[in-house]
């Protein structure tokens, strides 16, 4: 019992000295800088929450390993707030950018009504990192009769480096090219 006394104290000692973990490191996706394509689209377009496969839809980042099926959920590397959200806000702004003249608004309130209301299923979020960022998606876009318009997938990848700061550049770049394919088929319906 003596012992154990003493070891506590000197294990605790040695993590107070020692033991300083590293500080974790948060990330944002960002809207991109992409001219508008339209301005003459006119019309009130409401964006649903964007959903995502439960395996990256955590706090932490989640990468895969490379030639592997493992993964590797990082304590170190988070998103600032659900990736979910953060999707869903910039698929929206990179909308307003890229359409002007158009009221582009998540759809957050039930019974609010839009003329378009957007719907994005992410079905695969995957990168290695210093390899790329990939993303498979079905989008689709209803009227106000809640009839759909357009259907469509989207699967791209993007080449990444080696820090978790540029694969989150590469989501964000994803997103917009998601946004710019979404905005076109909405100029031509």
């Amino acid at each position: 019992m003596r012992i154990v006394k003493i070891i506590i104290p000197c294990l605790l000692l040695n993590a107070c000295i020692f033991g300083t973990s590293k500080n974790a490191e948060f990330y944002t996706l960002t809207p991109t800088d992409t001219p508008a394509l339209s301005a003459d689209y006119v019309t009130f377009v409401g964006v649903n929450r964007v959903q995502l496969p439960k395996y990256v839809e955590r706090p932490q980042i989640v990468v895969q390993r490379k030639n592997s099926t493992q993964v590797n959920i990082s304590e170190y590397h988070r998103w600032v707030e659900s990736l979910s959200i953060l999707a869903t806000r910039v698929l929206t702004e990179d909308l307003s950018v890229l359409l002007p003249s158009a009221q582009i608004k998540q759809n957050r309130y039930k019974g609010e009504e839009f003329d378009r209301t957007v719907t994005v299923e992410i079905v695969n979020m995957d990168a290695v990192l210093g390899e790329k960022a990939e993303i498979t998606a079905w989008y689709v876009v209803k009227d106000k009769a809640d009839k759909v318009q357009i259907r469509n997938k989207f699967k791209r990848d993007v080449p990444v480096g080696k820090t978790y700061d540029e694969l989150v550049q590469g989501y964000s770049q994803l997103l917009a090219e998601l946004s710019q394919e979404i905005a076109q088929r909405l100029i031509q319906k």
